[in-house]
């Protein structure tokens, strides 16, 4: 898939680029747009080295409740959320920047009455998402940022796939 240079923002989305669920192929209320690159298996697979993707969270939704192993960056680009980052919670509004480290558990929440729409860039070659382990799942839960966190309000991250020889 050749990276087209420019990418129309209209109505509904963006020109050319597909609406999909929370996670490819699955129907979720959070609309998912990938806007740039797509994951590969290796870096130096073709296309871009970066992933784009845009979230948009309906009002009483959240995103997944998870962790992995690279880093993410967020920048909100409508509505108001709250983003919860390991035991911390901030609300965030457009222009917001979020940033999660490696293995922090986080989730981003839309309490509001309007779409909390957010950016969010990640390498293209990165590992899958996990889930908390009890112990960390009970600690958020435990902290501030427990009052607005959902461990069940996404569909949880796929089993990582064994790699063939």
């Amino acid at each position: 898939m050749t990276q087209r240079a420019f990418i129309e923002k209209t109505a509904d989305g963006w020109a050319g680029v597909e609406h999909e669920g929370y996670v490819p192929g699955l129907r979720t209320s959070v609309v998912r747009h990938t806007l740039v690159g797509a994951r590969k298996a290796a870096p130096g697979d073709p296309g871009p080295s970066s992933e784009l993707r845009y979230f948009a969270l309906p009002p009483g939704t959240v995103s997944r409740l998870e962790k992995h192993e690279h880093e993410h960056f967020v920048i909100v680009g409508e509505g108001v959320g709250h983003a919860i980052v390991g035991e911390t919670v901030r609300e965030v509004r457009p222009h917001d920047i979020v940033y999660v480290g490696p293995l922090v558990p986080h989730q981003f929440v839309n309490r509001g009455d309007a779409t909390f729409g957010f950016f969010c860039m990640v390498s293209a070659a990165r590992d899958v998402s996990q889930e908390l382990s009890p112990e960390e799942l009970a600690r958020l839960l435990a902290s501030p940022a427990g009052a607005y966190a959902d461990p069940h309000g996404a569909p949880p991250p796929r089993k990582a796939q064994p790699v063939s020889a």
